[in-house]
Order: structure tokens, then C-alpha cells, then sequence
């Protein structure tokens, strides 16, 4: 009697094939219940390492690109309250032209002035109370947004006023900060931003005494609309104003602009990786269904053949019986 019949050597050469069939099997039926080609490590280790990296990428990138849409935010609502404090300080201005006039009697610039003080107050808080995220955006302390001290070596501050000075030579104070727009560390993923002072001081609107030059004496004078001169000359302190604070206008709509662009961008880079993380992971449906239905023909098959192996076994018993 041969050793293969002892050992039954065709029934273990089709049981190793139903194996192989089996975990084709199993194989085709993991990657169309998951719909990925890459389910573990072994399936395709490179393939798998380079995916690893990718989704990695596309994950900082979604943090930066909140990180840019934050960054707007709060930008816009600066802008929003500069939007509102430039309508009171036309409302000024126009109160200012008014009381200018000598038509006008010493009462009636006394309401004008109680009016254009009031609306100075709200000038205030407004910006004292534009927040985002529980920061207050407009400081008059020189901080920064997250308290922390700021290296300004490498960059120059936005200001307003003359060089960052007011007309009286104060130096008006900014808030700096830094909006981490990127997804690395390197210094071109941060934009430094620097908001100045929004108040009737830092604007030169409040009733501390200013100083006006006529020839060659100097002489100080209260902002006011209670007096003609006054009234006169609280025109040009609030068209300076005017300009100091479209001047800061202009500068958070050119970084909001950046900011948006910048948004668009990471948003073409995070559509360009998922597709590449697409075509790496997905798993081709049509050819999977193909080795599916194929696998389970051969698996059939295997079964039935290693049947009649083992019926064959049985007959050499028989007859030994």
C-alpha cells in the first residue's frame, strides 16, 4: 500500500487549497464590508505607511485651517466694532460743524458738547467690550493676546497715529498676537498681527488737555464743543481720528483677505490628499465582488473534491473490513 494512500496526501494537498481559498475568501469579504484596500499593516506595509502620513497631514491641516477661520473671526469683529465707532465719530464730527457755528447760542453747545461726550463714553465700551473667546481685542496695556511677552525684533508692528504716536506724542498702545495659520512650527505658518488702541483718548477725543500751536506758543485746550474755537478745532482732532481709525480698517481687511486666501489654499491642498487617500484605500468594488463570487466557486469546489478524498480512505477500510 503506498504512502499516500496511508497519509492520504490528496486530501491534504485540497485541504491546503480550501485554506488558500478561505482566506482569499475572507479577504474579499473584509475590503467590501469596510470599503477599504488597507485594513492591516500587512495588506500592503508601504502603501500602509505612506496612508499613515497622509491622513496625518490632512488632520493638521484641518487644524489650521480652523486656526486661519478663527483668526478672521476675530479680525471681523474688530472690524465690526471699528465699522461702529467710525459712525459715532462721524455723528461727532457733524455735532463738532454744528456747534462751529456762531448761529448757534452757549446753551445749545452745551447739549451739543453733553451729546458728543456721551457718544465718546460709548466709544469706549464698545471696544472694551469686543471680545473673542474671552480675549479683549482692543488692550491699552502693550500686551499680548495670550499674556505672554512677544520677541518684536523680527517684525514691525502696525501702528496708527504719526509712527505709532498720537498727535500729542503719546505713544499709542497695541495688543499683538500671533495666528498660527499653518501646520508645521517654521515661522511661515505664523501671521503676527497687532490691534492699536480703539478709544477717545487714544484717538485724542477725551476731555484731557491737548496742545495746539499758533505761531509759536503752545497752548493747551480740553476736547470740547462748549465753546466756538473749541468746536473749531475739535473738527480737525476728529477728522485725524476719522483717518486713524479707517487707517485700521484698512489694515484688518488686507489680513482678512489674506486669511481668506490662505483658507482657499489649505482647502485645495486637504481635497488633493483626501483624493490621494482615496485612491490608495478604497477598495475596488467591481474586483472584489469578482474574487468574492470566484473564491466561493473554488471553496466549493475544494469542498466537494476533498469529500471524494476522504470517501476514498473509506473504501480501502471496507475492503480491509
Amino acid at each position: 500500500m503506498s504512502s499516500s494512500t496511508l497519509f492520504n496526501v490528496s486530501s491534504m494537498v485540497n485541504q491546503r487549497q480550501l485554506r488558500l481559498h478561505n482566506k482569499d475568501l475572507s479577504r474579499a469579504m473584509e475590503r467590501l464590508s469596510t470599503g477599504a484596500r488597507i485594513n492591516q499593516a500587512k495588506d500592503d506595509p508601504f502603501r500602509n505607511y505612506e496612508i499613515k502620513n497622509v491622513n496625518s497631514e490632512i488632520s493638521r491641516i484641518g487644524k489650521a485651517t480652523q486656526n486661519t477661520t478663527d483668526g478672521a473671526s476675530l479680525l471681523q469683529i474688530a472690524d465690526g466694532t471699528c465699522n461702529e465707532v467710525h459712525g459715532i465719530l462721524q455723528r461727532v464730527r457733524e455735532l463738532a460743524v454744528q456747534s462751529a457755528n456762531d448761529t448757534v447760542s452757549s446753551t445749545e453747545r452745551f447739549y451739543l458738547n453733553q451729546e458728543a461726550v456721551e457718544l465718546l463714553h460709548e466709544v469706549d465700551r464698545i471696544a472694551m467690550s469686543s471680545i473673542f473667546n474671552s480675549k479683549q481685542i482692543f488692550g491699552n496695556k502693550g500686551d499680548s493676546f495670550s499674556d505672554e511677552k512677544r520677541d518684536l525684533k523680527d517684525w514691525k508692528p502696525f501702528t496708527v497715529g504719526i509712527d505709532g504716536y498720537d498727535k500729542e506724542g503719546n505713544k499709542i498702545e497695541s495688543r499683538q498676537g500671533v495666528l498660527h495659520i499653518g501646520y508645521a512650527a517654521g515661522v511661515s505658518d505664523e501671521m503676527k498681527i497687532s490691534i492699536p488702541e480703539i478709544s477717545a483718548k487714544s484717538l485724542g477725543l477725551d476731555s484731557s488737555m491737548h496742545t495746539y500751536t499758533a505761531g509759536v506758543d503752545i497752548h493747551p485746550y480740553p476736547f470740547s464743543l462748549s465753546t466756538q474755537n473749541g468746536a473749531a478745532r475739535a473738527i480737525d482732532d476728529v477728522d485725524f481720528a476719522l483717518s486713524s481709525v479707517t487707517t485700521v480698517r484698512t489694515y484688518m481687511g488686507a489680513i482678512i483677505s489674506r486669511l481668506d486666501i490662505h483658507n482657499d489654499d489649505l482647502q485645495d491642498k486637504d481635497i488633493t490628499l483626501s483624493k490621494y487617500s482615496s485612491e490608495i484605500m478604497d477598495a475596488d468594488v467591481a474586483k472584489e465582488s469578482t474574487v468574492l463570487a470566484s473564491s466561493q466557486i473554488k471553496q466549493q469546489a475544494a469542498i466537494s473534491i476533498l469529500a471524494q478524498c476522504n470517501a476514498r480512505i473509506g473504501k480501502v477500510l471496507e475492503m480491509l473490513g
